[in-house]
């Protein structure tokens, strides 16, 4: 400012009690009631024009509406808001025209008159400093100390103030209170280092909590709308200048001159400025939730808590910066404009406060982790890498003081693509065309494989590179499969190391590289694994095995047992892991498991091979259709283990995987039958079967809910002779186990349903392998007590077991039922009735009468008489 000395109007202020500016009255500022606030017609000063250029202000404006700054890039308005001044006092007419002398003076009141009061204890004696704008565009700079020293106030005009963009004001006010100048008239000191960067650096550190939080308040007071008014409170004024330092020092340049401030307000209400400070007997509440949450944005280093800190970005890594002691970038630094790099509009994401401007300082700083940027909303991720890309270029041209830039570069780019592979990969490629670009032409294949393997391209990066710098490699393979296969070996190389994996040439190598292992002829298959082991590619070579055993035919699957047990087996062994074909593995393990040495076959053989799988467990039909064909190639289990292999892979999986016509024997000739067999048997259902065949399985089924009782016998019975008609001719396990099931089921009856009809005639006409354990049942020991125990007390029960068992001649009697009826009725039903007394066995008289007529009831009473004459 030297040169052009702002003028002093300190002699315009009105002196008061030693040079001090009489408080406004209370009313008014930022926390008033709206009707409080003055209008353009009374004497108090308008609030600021946020235009300049634009005219004077038509009407007040809020003091919790700073200057936006600049909404498109351009440079903040100089001129921020301000709170409207106190209430109208007695004056001039409305439509009088005040001097302009006058108008200076009544804000200088309003913006110095807030800070008067008690406390103290500021730089060169107790000074406070105020900067504020005044409604013509100008600003006033303010010193106030107390003990008799008076108001020092300086009228800047508005080019004045620009200059603020390289000097601070507060720096300016403490410069001078340090060299304590006397006269009133001096010009203002330009910055001496008061507030250097060293000191700001070890501020920072001493309240890194609060750095960030208060620099995020800071930044949206230039919001649209501007965030609220900041209340900074502390002991001293001067610790509340050191926070206004940090701000300027963090600020884009071009904003500097807007922000407004007070290191000590008595009364933050009336104070106009963006930043007010107060002390701990100011007139101000720090403990209502109000204020804290609604009305002002309160940073409280005394015993309150503060408004709830909110932070962004730009402030999180602005105080890691300051507390790191890194340098502090800022968006046109010089003396540009915001935003003039840009050239075009910027949102809030790409303005001078954009997060992506600090990350060269972050980086450099070692500042900066793959998942913090990973986790950034979506704009400033983008830009972030934007920036890191940009710096690929630029860092390359700078000679490092440190370490690598690069290296650093690669490091980072790494660690966010473990976060997020996509967001990555333009840093990748940008690195990897850095790369590629400082190679020499006979190192480009080398580096171009070294850059694919090393940085996280992702597949579509990778491609871009490979088309740019890795030539056209496949074309190479393509020619080179016209000879033999041993010429092939480089060119593969080739398309292995710049990762050209996407070609048709690889396609028709791998596929004839395949087919070489399938061949019949060992000298064939022994060429092809030169030529691989020769690449000695890994992923090559899993693309092969994949071909090879990506088809699981009869043919196919023999063909890679045949492989797996030559020469080539130990290759083939040394290249399968547990991410190889399945068909591939289990075709090695048949070969290792049934050849010399093993000798595993049938059951035995299928048991093993489960251990390939995971969790030994069969639990897919394709699975079990490839075990099946390795195992029994010609076709089927022998009998005797097709039990096993029903349990351990399941009816319904066999069946599912077209292996049920195997499993038929199961139910048409078992070796016995139990509830197993019935259970296969139902299974077998769903298969498609014969008519004899799913006759003799509904058969089993349904002898066993007889058993089971959970079918009527008397209901059944038609069904069951309709299934042992088309079931025929029956297996001698299957008719023996259905007769003793349908036994179990008529023992467990009750004897009035044996004796009627369809049960009756079933029983009359039955063979031994009914009606033999129908005996044995019937005279279990057990049985015949019960029998001994319910029989005396049921009179029709009796009758109705006589009935039954009562001799029969004629045709279709079967001699069987002749001879177990006539042992039964003597057995059990003799002992019974010989203990009646006259009143039971008149009961059964009656019964049988009344059932069975007096034909039946004359055979019972001689069949009695026999028993007495026996």
């Amino acid at each position: 400012m030297a040169g052009s000395v702002p003028e002093s109007v300190s002699g315009a202020v009105p002196e008061s009690a030693s040079g001090a500016v009489p408080e406004a009255e209370p009313g008014s500022g930022p926390g008033a009631p709206s009707d409080s606030v003055a209008d353009s017609s009374s004497d108090a000063p308008l609030a600021p024009d946020p235009d300049p250029d634009s005219g004077p202000v038509s009407g007040p404006a809020s003091g919790n509406h700073p200057d936006p700054g600049p909404a498109s890039g351009s440079d903040p308005d100089p001129s921020p808001a301000s709170v409207p001044g106190p209430r109208p006092r007695p004056g001039p007419e409305p439509d009088a025209e005040p001097s302009g002398a006058a108008e200076v003076a009544e804000w200088v009141e309003l913006a110095v008159g807030a800070g008067c009061g008690p406390g103290g204890g500021g730089l060169g004696g107790e000074a406070r400093f105020s900067f504020s704008r005044l409604p013509d565009g100008a600003s006033l700079l303010c010193r106030t100390v107390d003990a008799g020293r008076g108001v020092r106030a300086i009228h800047l005009t508005e080019p004045e103030t620009a200059l603020f963009v390289e000097q601070w004001p507060v720096t300016l006010l403490a410069a001078h209170v340090v060299r304590d100048a006397g006269d009133p008239d001096d010009e203002l000191p330009g910055s001496g280092g008061y507030f250097g960067r060293e000191e700001l650096v070890g501020f920072a550190r001493a309240h890194e909590p609060r750095v960030a939080p208060f620099l995020a308040d800071v930044r949206r007071l230039f919001d649209d709308p501007a965030g609220r008014q900041l209340v900074v409170a502390e002991e001293s004024p001067d610790t509340v200048a050191r926070w206004i330092a940090l701000a300027c020092a963090s600020l884009p340049p071009a904003y500097v001159p807007s922000l407004t401030f007070t290191t000590r307000a008595a009364d933050p209400g009336r104070a106009p400025q963006h930043i007010v400070g107060i002390g701990p007997d100011a007139a101000f509440d720090r403990f209502d939730d109000t204020v804290l949450d609604h009305l002002y944005r309160v940073h409280d280093g005394l015993d309150g808590p503060g408004s709830p800190p909110l932070t962004d970005t730009w402030a999180t890594w602005t105080a890691r910066l300051w507390t790191a002691g890194a340098p502090v970038p800022r968006a046109g630094d010089g003396g540009a404009e915001a935003g003039e790099e840009d050239g075009a509009e910027l949102g809030p994401e790409g303005g001078p406060f954009a997060p992506s401007r600090l990350v060269p300082a972050l980086l450099h700083a070692g500042l900066l982790s793959g998942a913090e940027v990973a986790g950034l909303p979506g704009d400033q991720a983008r830009q972030t890498v934007d920036a890191l890309v940009a710096m690929v270029w630029t860092v390359a041209s700078v000679p490092a003081s440190g370490g690598d830039p690069l290296l650093a570069l690669t490091a980072l780019c790494r660690d966010i693509a473990r976060h997020a592979p996509d967001l990555a990969a333009p840093l990748a490629l940008a690195l990897a065309r850095h790369r590629l670009g400082a190679a020499e032409p006979q190192d480009l294949v080398g580096e171009l494989a070294a850059a694919c393997a090393e940085l996280p391209l992702g597949a579509d990066a990778a491609r871009v590179l490979r088309a740019e710098y890795g030539g056209d490699v496949d074309e190479e393979l393509r020619r080179a499969l016209r000879d033999p296969m041993e010429a092939w070996v480089e060119p593969l190389r080739l398309v292995a190391a710049v990762g050209a994996d996407d070609g048709r040439g690889l396609d028709a190598a791998t596929n004839r590289l395949s087919r070489a292992l399938r061949d019949v002829d060992d000298t064939t298959r022994a060429r092809a694994v030169r030529v691989l082991d020769a690449v000695g590619d890994a992923s090559l070579t899993r693309r092969v095995l994949g071909l090879l055993g990506g088809e699981s035919s009869l043919g196919r699957l023999n063909l890679l047992r045949g492989l797996a047990a030559s020469a080539q087996g130990d290759w083939l062994r040394r290249n399968l892991d547990e991410n190889s074909p399945l068909p591939l593995r289990l075709a090695e393990a048949t070969a290792r498991w049934s050849g010399p040495g093993n000798g595993l076959r049938g059951i035995a053989l299928f048991a093993k091979l489960t251990e390939v799988l995971r969790g030994h467990r069969v639990t897919d039909a394709a699975t079990l259709a490839q075990m099946w064909r390795l195992v029994w190639p010609g076709g089927a289990p022998e009998p005797a283990e097709l039990p096993w292999v029903a349990r351990t892979c399941t009816v319904r999986l066999l069946i599912e995987a077209g292996l049920g016509r195997h499993m038929r024997a199961l139910v048409t000739a078992p070796d016995r039958v139990d509830r197993e067999t019935v259970t296969f048997a139902r299974d077998m259902l769903h298969d498609r079967l014969n008519r004899q065949e799913r006759a003799t399985a509904q058969l089993l089924v349904l002898a066993q809910e007889l058993a089971d009782q959970r079918l009527s016998v008397r209901q059944e019975v038609p069904k069951l002779q309709a299934l042992m008609v088309d079931a025929a001719p029956l297996g001698h396990t299957v008719r023996h186990g259905v007769g003793a099931l349908v036994a179990r089921a008529l023992v467990h009856a009750e004897a009035d349903q044996l004796a009627r009809q369809p049960v009756f005639r079933h029983l009359i006409h039955a063979g031994p392998e009914l009606l033999l354990p129908y005996r044995q049942l019937m005279l279990d020991e057990a049985k015949q007590d019960q029998l001994a125990r319910d029989l005396p007390v049921r009179p029709h029960e009796v009758g109705a077991y006589y009935f039954l068992w009562r001799p029969l001649s004629g045709p279709g009697v079967s001699h069987d039922w002749r001879r177990v009826s006539e042992e039964l009725l003597r057995e059990i039903l003799g002992p019974v009735v010989a203990g009646l007394d006259e009143e039971a066995l008149s009961g059964v008289a009656n019964a049988v009468l009344d059932v069975q007529g007096e034909e039946r009831l004359k055979e019972w009473n001689a069949w009695r008489d026999s028993l007495r004459g026996g």
